[in-house]
C-alpha cells in the first residue's frame, strides 16, 4: 500500500510539472503572438523560400548599390550568366545612380531595402512610410515596379507588420542568410551556401564585402551541380 501511494504521489507530481510546463509555453506562444504574430496570422503577404518542389533557388544581394563592391558582384554575375534581386538601399542609389542603372540594364531585379538602412524597430512608426515609400518612388525612377521589401537586419515589430500589411507590402524574406556580413574567406561564404542548400532556397548575400563577389564562382557552379537553376525573387506566390 505504501509504494501504491508513492508512485501515486510521484504521478501527480509529474502530472503538475507537465502541467506547468504547458502553461508557460502557452504563455510564451501568447506573448509572442501578442507583441511580434506570425505574418500568416496578421495576412501579410511574404516571401521566404520557393518551395521545396521547385527546381529553382534565388539569389539575393543586400545593401547595394556600393561603389567598390557592386561592380565586383556585377561582373562576377555577368561570367556566371546569373540574374539576382538586388534589395537596394535608396540612398545609396541617389549617391551611385550609374550603378543602379547598371543593375538594370544588366538584366537583374531590384527591390526594396528601405531609404536609410535604418532598423525600422528602433525609429518612430511615423517613419516608416518614408523609409519604405521612398526607395520604391527610386526603383521606379530606375525604371521598375516591386512591392517586395527587405527590412534592415530582419527588424520586424508589430507596427511595422502592420504597416506592410496595410500597404501592400510583400515582405521578402529568405531561407539561407549566409552571414557574409560578417568579415570572412570566400571559401566559408561557400560553405556556407553549399551545405544546407535545398530546392527552392533564397540565398541572402551582402553587397560591400569583397569576398561575396570571390565566392560567386563557386556558389553558382554549387547551385548548378545539383541542377538547380536561378531565378530572380518573385513578387508573391
Amino acid at each position: 500500500m505504501r509504494l501504491v501511494g508513492l508512485l501515486r504521489s510521484e504521478k501527480i507530481k509529474l502530472a503538475a510539472r507537465y502541467g506547468s510546463f504547458l502553461l508557460v509555453t502557452a504563455g510564451i506562444w501568447i506573448g509572442y503572438c501578442a507583441w511580434r504574430p506570425p505574418a500568416p496570422m496578421l495576412g501579410l503577404r511574404h516571401i521566404e523560400h520557393l518551395g521545396h518542389d521547385s527546381s529553382q533557388v534565388s539569389l539575393t544581394i543586400d545593401d547595394a548599390p556600393h561603389p567598390f563592391t557592386t561592380p565586383l558582384l556585377l561582373a562576377a554575375l555577368k561570367r556566371a550568366d546569373v540574374k539576382a534581386t538586388f534589395f537596394v538601399v535608396g540612398d545609396g542609389m541617389r549617391l551611385y545612380p550609374e550603378l543602379a542603372r547598371r543593375i538594370v540594364r544588366d538584366g537583374h531585379r531590384l527591390a526594396n531595402h528601405s531609404q536609410y538602412h535604418h532598423n525600422l524597430t528602433r525609429i518612430p512608426p511615423s517613419e516608416h512610410a518614408h523609409e519604405i515609400e521612398t526607395c520604391f518612388a527610386a526603383i521606379r525612377r530606375a525604371g521598375q515596379q516591386t512591392r517586395l521589401f527587405r527590412p534592415p537586419g530582419g527588424g520586424m515589430n508589430r507596427e511595422v507588420m502592420q504597416y506592410l500589411y496595410d500597404n501592400d507590402v510583400t515582405l521578402a524574406w529568405w531561407s539561407n542568410n549566409v552571414g557574409d556580413w560578417s568579415p570572412q574567406p570566400a571559401w566559408e561564404i561557400v560553405r556556407r551556401v553549399e551545405g544546407p542548400l535545398r530546392p527552392g532556397d533564397i540565398l541572402l548575400l551582402h553587397d560591400a564585402v569583397t569576398s561575396t563577389p570571390q565566392a560567386i564562382p563557386a556558389i553558382v557552379k554549387a547551385v548548378r551541380r545539383r541542377n538547380l537553376d536561378f531565378v530572380v525573387m518573385p513578387e508573391a506566390q
